[in-house]
């Protein structure tokens, strides 16, 4: 082989081993490239996960039983553990309940309106977290009108500021998905950490802190579910009224179509002298309830007809 055909040859061998791969026939290797979506901000993923939750159809009926076991200094408190059984119309939260054994209801009937931070225990199961009137703040009228929606202005600055994930935090990515609007009147996050397949949400009341009373939750990071809430609460002490602060830890798991319920409420107030277990089991969703059942001067005439 002569030296001009072996120059030959090494220039196609180097012209072929830095032309660059084919990248298919519709592809223009100079042609810029889509960015990638940006990581949501905890405002988003706040507002996402609050649209998910409220995206569920609620049932217009729930049935559950209720089992409370109080702890004070450690030991039992048997005098405030009890269990009930539940007939809840969940849009006004008005439910018929009677005390239960062994899983048979007995005695008087009582009309209560369930809800949160009031003299009355947790409830109902389908409860949304979000909305201010579950949380029976002093001054809380049930049919109060919804906190008014922040301004735009207001909204852009608070998205701006997002949410940074706090000192020794070691986040995985947050979940990129499609546009999604951060406006919400009533929290903003102030810390996101991922916690396993779990997004650790903490909230600050834009308003109304005794109204808006969550201040932790957890997501699935994929769904968007809410699977935990930590909320501020009162322990209530008799007929006084008289309260202490007590703290909420409370559990959803899926329920029929994916609806989050809630399973369980652990209580404890700020030193842990009194700790507080609710259990909500047997959970079921009627078609329908009689009527009476929410109507408190009918049952006396209904005490033959009252559910077992």
């Amino acid at each position: 082989m002569t030296a001009v055909r072996v120059l030959a040859a090494v220039a196609a061998f180097a012209c072929t081993a830095q032309s660059p791969e084919p990248r298919g026939p519709f592809l223009d290797p100079g042609a810029p490239q889509a960015a990638s979506p940006q990581p949501l901000s905890g405002d988003q993923i706040f507002a996402r996960a609050k649209a998910v939750f409220r995206s569920y159809p609620r049932p217009p009926f729930v049935a559950y039983t209720l089992v409370r076991r109080d702890l004070h200094n450690g030991a039992p408190d048997f005098e405030n553990s009890y269990t009930l059984k539940l007939w809840c119309r969940t849009a006004d939260r008005s439910a018929l309940a009677r005390k239960a054994w062994k899983g048979k209801a007995y005695g008087q009937l009582e009309n209560l309106t369930v809800m949160f931070d009031k003299a009355v225990d947790p409830g109902p199961p389908t409860a949304d977290m979000f909305e201010k009137r579950l949380f029976g703040a002093s001054g809380a009228r049930l049919d109060g009108a919804p906190a008014p929606a922040a301004s735009p202005a207001a909204s852009a600055s608070g998205a701006a500021s997002g949410a940074a994930a706090a000192p020794g935090d070691t986040p995985a990515p947050l979940p990129e998905i499609g546009r999604v609007g951060a406006r919400d009147g009533d929290y903003r996050v102030v810390r996101v950490a991922r916690d396993g397949e779990l997004l650790h949400l903490w909230l600050e009341p834009k308003s109304d802190a005794e109204r808006n009373r969550v201040d932790e939750m957890w997501v699935d990071a994929s769904t968007y579910d809410l699977r935990r809430a930590r909320v501020r609460d009162h322990l209530y002490f008799g007929i006084t009224g008289q309260s202490i602060e007590d703290e909420f830890d409370v559990r959803f798991t899926p329920g029929p179509a994916g609806l989050p319920l809630i399973t369980s409420i652990h209580g404890q107030t700020k030193y842990g002298q009194y700790e507080t277990d609710y259990t909500f089991r047997d959970v079921t969703f009627p078609a329908d309830l009689p009527a009476w059942y929410f109507e408190p001067k009918q049952y006396g005439a209904h005490r033959s007809d009252a559910p077992p």
